[in-house]
Formats: C-alpha cells, structure tokens, sequence
C-alpha cells in the first residue's frame, strides 16, 4: 500500500504530450482566423453589478459559425479585461460552442480555452480543450503554443517539451497510448535527431531518427520486450500477438462530458489514470491546503465513473483473428487516507471561537495533533506580514469529523474570552462600525491576536493558519504519518445594528449516458481475479476499440491489464494500468458547538 500510495505523484505527472499537432489547430497556426465580437452581460464582484459590454476575440475557425462566451477569472475586473474597443486582454475562461445552444449543455462545446490572453488571443500561461479530446497547455505567444508545452492528440498520444510557432522544436518527450515511451529531439513536429524509447515491456535501448524515420539504433524484437507486456511465446515468433500492439487510455471525448473527469499518463512502469482536478488529487496525497473546499460537495458520487478505452492495432495493417479479452487484475484495493476540510462556524451569537474538521475519506484520523498561529490576510484571503508565535492543541482521534475550539488558545494567547463570550456589541449604524470596532479594542483585552483581527462586514473575525499531524492505516495495517496545512476563520464578535442587512443568495451534471460502454465495477479487497471483455462483432481485425465505464463503491487503487488471446493461441498484454478511482465518503459529522439560544438573526454577519 505504501507503493500504491505513492505512484499517484500528480506533482509529476502535469506537463507532457505529442509531436504533430491536428488539422484544426495546424490551420490557426498559419494565422488563418477572423475577429469575432458580441455584446455580453458580466458580473463585477467588486460593486456587486453587472455590466453590458461588447467583447471582441480572434476566432480561429470563423467557417464553423460558432458562438462564444468570456468569463474572467476570479479577481479579474471585466472593466480591467476588456478594452475600449472590445478586445480582451486578461485572464479568464473563453468557450466556443455550437450557435444557439444551451450554455449549460457541455456536449454543445467545440473548445474551451482558461489562461491568459492578450490581443484577444490565448496569450502567457493557459489551457486549450477541444471537442476532440485534444488539450494544448503551456506558454502562449499570439495564439499559439511558444516555449514549454504540452500537447494531448484526439487518439491519447502526449509530448511534453518545446514548441517554436505552435509546432514540437526541441527537446521532448513523446508517450504513446501503447505505452512506448522516447525522449530526444524534435524538428517541426518529427523526431529528429539521437533519443531513447523505452519499450512498453520496459526494454530501453538509444534510437537515431531523421524527419520521424528510425535510421539507426538496436530496437529489440518485441519478444525480447514481453516481460512486462505479456506475450506468451505460444509459437515461434509470437504468433498474432506479434503483430499486435494495446493502449489503454481515457476516453477523452466522454470525460469532457462529466463532473468527475479522468486523465492518463503513461510513466516507465504503468499507465496512470486519475482525476484531472487539483483539489482532488491534493485531497489523495495529502498536498495543498485545509480549507472549506470540501471534496463530496458538488458532483453525483453515485454515478461517477472513469470513461476508459481500450485499442488494439496491428503494426502492419494485416488482420488477425481475436479470441477474446479479458481485465486481469491485479488488486482491487480500499484507500483509507482520511480527505479532510474545515467547517467553519458563523452565527446566533457573536463570539465562535471554533471550527470543525470534517472527514470525506474512508478512513479515521488518528492522534491528530494542531499547530496553530494567527494571521493578516490580503482580499484574496491569502496570508500577509508575520503571523503569531505557533500554540499547539492535542485533537484527538476521529471518523467523521470532529470540533476544534481554540478558546483555551486564546486564553493563553492573553484575549479577554469571558468579556467576548457574555457581550453584546450594539452599534448605532453600519457608518458607525470603525468607531464601534475602535471602541470594542479599547474596552476588551486582545492579547496577543489584537494585531490580527479583521473586519469582515458586521463581524470581527479571527484568522488562523497551521497544520494537522496525524496517522492513519489500511487495510493491511500499514500506517501512515501525514501533515496537512490548514487556514480557518472564527469569528470574536458581532457589532448588532438597527438596519437589516440583505439574505445570502444561493449558488445556481452528471454522468453522461454511455451507450455500449461495458460497465465494470471494481470490488474492494479483491486480488488476482479476472473479468471477461466480450468481443462485439467481427473478431478478425486490423484494429479493434473497447469502451469501459469504471467504478467502485469508494476511493480505490486498481492494478489491471488487459489481455487479448489470439485464434492461434499467442497471447498479448497491454502495459499495466493503476486506476486511482476518486470517490470520497459522504460524512454524518453534525457539530456540537451550536449554542443553545440564539440572539443574532443569519443576516447580521452577512454573506459568507
């Protein structure tokens, strides 16, 4: 377990790609394209308003008549990203889909680029997803990838490396869907120059190429490469299986159309599949930050699969006879790393000095111990200047999730808890509250955190930054050391004014269908087992394509391979795939913090 923890390093695995780039993107890269402009309705978070701007982009496929929206990035100003005439320059989100469709429907979308831009273009860092299933990520320059890059093609092939004008130039690195691995130079999209591949059996030998032609090198038979890949020697020369070469990858054009979505990465011992979102891989390994980003919230976990497919090809076109395929896996086993966040308390009396922690994962926490310091932040919420000396409190072991209050830390931190904690703060108007607040500082004893309190509309609020230490196990046992930063907000006191303050509003998917997908479900605590692939239709092929629509019942890592039989009885395997399938747990924590009588209606503290 210790192993299967540790392949999942998405740190490693963000930036790689592919030589050629497609027709469509190969077309922008000439210049070919025409401005595109419409009036569009943006919400400006800073005044809380909306404006009615006109919006001009470059559109690199004006024949298709599509239809775009741009949506700026948090913190982006859309007056600050729109210039006098239109054009955008900032960061954000630019989606074209199908004229007239629905702006919720995510099978209307032709492509979706999130980065920056300048000139209207895709400009600086960003990422371009097509319909396709193609993904461009890198450094732009005037529409077009320039410097380090990276580029996925529609059939899962991935090159990580330089690009000149849109274009593989440079050093690289190619990963085929197969599982072939080569890094080395490339020239206007080809290889180009000396390399190393690196067999999807693991056998690595030196390669000479020119214009994407191997000129030189001690490529090995296929059968000197089965120790990994799985051919059986059933005959001389390997029979069918010689011919044949299998990827695994994600279905990239169905993933587009999910909550959840999966990507694959095929590193020197196996294919990687994984969910493509941060905050989920950062919830698996224990990396970024603890906060209210809690990870069950949003998608349907009930119908959250992995759209997989699996290829088969022969290497020189001729056709062969299949048998059948069949899934050998490995292990099927639980991962019982506890995914937590932290549940803030807010409201019905002034003074919370508590949070909680909830737990989404499978597994408890155990001897969880806190380090804790006090903060300024900036308006992003980040924090600012030098924080407080570091106080530290024993939680405690938990499944669910459990509360922490810092009352006792405050009270060795010198603040005044039982004036906080008795008072009650009437302020004649909202244009009184800096003189209420001054008056509250004056009168009640801060302590150290004095220099920390911030004003966060009615309420004086506390922020705090530190970290969990804690250990947990799996199913074999084995434990497990983990320390996760984390940051919270409490809040110390609530100024009461005469005037109402507004409600807070409410925020405003699924699985799409997949229609001859074979359904597999992964049981946990399986090892060694196999699970049939029925072969449809004509089973003498020159290429074949199986869909898999994968799941479990919880956060799990999967070891499999697919194995296809031959009419002639050789036998071929693909590379091995570590499938590490994202479902957190839907924590039953309720917290026991909530005061017995209230005297602050929810709108006092406004909209948090």
């Amino acid at each position: 377990m210790a192993r299967a923890r540790a392949v999942l390093d998405i740190a490693a695995a963000l930036m790689l790609a592919m030589p050629t780039l497609s027709s469509a993107f190969a077309s922008s890269a000439a210049g070919s394209g025409a401005w595109a402009e419409r009036v569009q309705i943006l919400y400006q978070s800073d005044t809380r308003s909306v404006l009615r701007r006109t919006v001009r982009v470059w559109d690199l496929n004006p024949e298709k008549g599509l239809d775009f929206t741009w949506e700026p990035a948090a913190g982006q100003s859309p007056d600050r990203t729109i210039a006098s005439d239109g054009t955008i320059n900032g960061k954000g989100r630019l989606v074209w889909r199908v004229r007239g469709s629905a702006s919720y429907d995510p099978k209307t979308i032709y492509s979706s680029y999130f980065g920056d831009v300048r000139n209207g273009r895709p400009d600086g860092q960003g990422r371009l997803d097509l319909r396709s299933g193609e993904v461009f990520e890198g450094h732009w320059l005037a529409g077009e990838l320039d410097g380090k890059g990276m580029h996925v093609d529609a059939d899962g092939n991935r090159y990580e490396g330089q690009f000149v004008r849109g274009v593989p130039n440079g050093e690289g690195r190619l990963l085929s869907k197969t599982g072939e691995i080569f890094v080395g130079s490339f020239v206007d999209g080809l290889k180009d120059g000396k390399g190393q591949t690196r067999l999807a059996g693991g056998t690595v030998y030196t390669s000479q190429w020119v214009k994407g032609t191997e000129i030189g090198g001690s490529r090995p038979d296929v059968l000197a490469d089965a120790r990994v890949s799985g051919l059986l020697k059933a005959q001389a020369g390997g029979g069918d299986a010689d011919k044949v070469e299998i990827g695994v990858i994600v279905d990239q054009r169905m993933t587009q159309q999910t909550d959840t979505k999966y990507q694959h990465l095929v590193r020197d011992e196996d294919v990687a599949i994984y969910p493509e979102d941060n905050l989920y891989n950062d919830a698996w390994n224990g990396t970024g930050q603890i906060n209210t980003n809690n990870v069950y919230e949003g998608p349907d976990w009930e119908d959250a699969p992995a759209f997989a497919e699996v290829d088969l090809n022969t290497t020189d076109q001729s056709k062969v006879k299949l048998d059948r395929l069949e899934m050998k896996v490995a292990a099927s086993d639980a991962y019982r790393k506890p995914m937590l966040s932290i549940s803030e308390h807010f409201g019905c009396i002034g003074f919370r000095p508590d949070f909680s922690v909830v737990n989404n994962g499978w597994g408890d926490a155990k001897d969880m111990k806190m380090s804790i310091q006090f903060t300024t932040v900036d308006d992003d919420g980040n924090p600012t200047g030098q924080p407080s000396r570091m106080f530290t409190k024993d939680i405690g072991g938990f499944a669910d999730g459990v509360d922490v209050s810092i009352k006792s830390v405050l009270d060795e931190a010198g603040v005044d808890t039982a004036s906080l904690e008795t008072g009650r703060f009437p302020c004649p108007s909202v244009d009184s509250l800096n003189v209420c607040r001054s008056q509250l500082t004056n009168k009640i004893k801060f302590g150290e955190v004095g220099d920390y309190l911030s004003n966060f509309n009615q309420a004086m609020t506390l922020h705090a930054i530190g970290k969990f230490d804690y250990s947990w196990a799996d199913d074999q046992g084995n434990v497990y050391q983990q320390s996760e930063p984390f940051r919270a907000q409490m809040t110390m006191a609530i100024f009461e004014v005469p005037e109402s303050m507004a409600e807070c509003g409410d925020g405003g998917g699924g699985s799409p269908e997949a229609m001859r997908y074979q359904n597999i479900e992964f049981p946990i605590g399986k090892h060694d087992y196999m699970i049939p692939m029925p072969v449809r239709g004509n089973k003498t092929i020159s290429a074949y394509t199986a869909r898999l629509k994968m799941w479990s019942a919880m956060s799990s890592i999967h070891r499999f391979s697919i194995a296809a039989h031959f009419a002639d009885g050789s036998v071929r395997e693909s590379k091995p795939v570590s499938f590490f399938y994202f479902r957190p747990k839907q924590s039953l924590f309720e917290t026991k913090t909530e005061p017995a009588a209230c005297y602050l209606p929810r709108q006092m503290i406004g909209c948090g």
